[in-house]
């Protein structure tokens, strides 16, 4: 099912529940409750639609998506001289389950069966994500492709379709739901609450790696203590933040080497690292070569 929106049809369709559905919205100006009537992927294409889900708030803009479940609750707003694009997408819970029921462990012939209840429930993390960083968004980011050419034509979306995209939703959360499982203790609601924060924390850290950064900074972004930052990023990502950060400014200066147009003092200032001798015992620790023998 494919259904086109815009300002003077808001309220002239109405649309099936737990169903599997693709449409495309163009409006101006939108404030109304929202529902998730399945499991929902909502990508803006273009523009920005202001999202309060949970009690979250979230500005999904251009290649952004925001994605919940049907245990998701509340409003959207748009409000754009210019119309603001976007797809919606529903996925079945019944297709979805199916998907999660063929997962194998890689130690174990049976599906894995705690994978069901955290998508199709209250527990889910819904949360924004950025296209290029998921799997989710390689695929939406395609089909904005497609559909932007002509949204207005009818189109017709197969199961092969809601198959190919809830293979890429499980790819994309089962590391979620091993992080949201490492604290255990915790309510459920207070895990999704802490892996909000220290995600928010790890994008911060994405944005301004290059910049000196220190991890109290990054924290105060987090509203979380210096220590409980640490102490949970390295429970969900394996790794402390600041060692995090040395590693988006080694690959960052390997990528400045290879393309041989900057001296190594230049590419040291430019990763982020305070000076050369810095820099060089970082690279030297983690290549085993200082970053000058591997210019050569």
């Amino acid at each position: 099912m494919y259904t086109i929106f815009t300002d003077d049809s808001i309220n002239t369709k109405v649309l099936p529940k737990r169903s599997s559905l693709v449409n495309f919205s163009l409006y101006k100006e939108l404030y109304c409750p929202i529902l998730f009537r399945s499991f929902s992927i909502k990508y803006v294409s273009e523009g920005c639609e202001k999202y309060t889900v949970n009690g979250n708030k979230y500005h999904v803009r251009t290649g952004d998506y925001l994605l919940a479940n049907h245990h998701s609750e509340g409003y959207v707003e748009i409000e754009s001289t210019k119309a603001v694009k976007g797809i919606c997408i529903d996925v079945a819970p019944d297709l979805l389950s199916e998907v999660v029921a063929s997962y194998r462990r890689p130690d174990t012939p049976f599906s894995d069966l705690d994978l069901d209840p955290f998508f199709n429930s209250s527990q889910f993390y819904e949360n924004k994500y950025q296209s290029g960083q998921t799997h989710i968004g390689k695929f939406l980011h395609s089909l904005d492709v497609e559909l932007s050419k002509n949204p207005f034509e009818k189109k017709e979306f197969s199961k092969e379709f809601y198959f190919s995209l809830a293979e890429n939703i499980l790819l994309d959360h089962i590391p979620i739901y091993k992080q949201l499982q490492s604290v255990p203790s915790l309510r459920s609601a207070t895990r999704k609450d802490l892996l909000r924060r220290i995600t928010k924390g790890k994008e911060f850290i994405d944005a301004h790696y290059t910049k000196s950064i220190s991890v109290l900074t990054v924290a105060n972004e987090s509203n979380i203590s210096e220590y409980h930052f640490y102490r949970l990023f390295k429970t969900f990502y394996g790794i402390s933040p600041k060692q995090y950060i040395v590693e988006k400014r080694l690959k960052y200066a390997i990528s400045k080497l290879k393309k041989g147009n900057s001296t190594v003092t230049q590419i040291a200032i430019e990763s982020g690292f305070s000076d050369i001798h810095a820099f060089s015992k970082s690279f030297k620790n983690h290549f085993g070569v200082s970053p000058s023998t591997f210019q050569v």
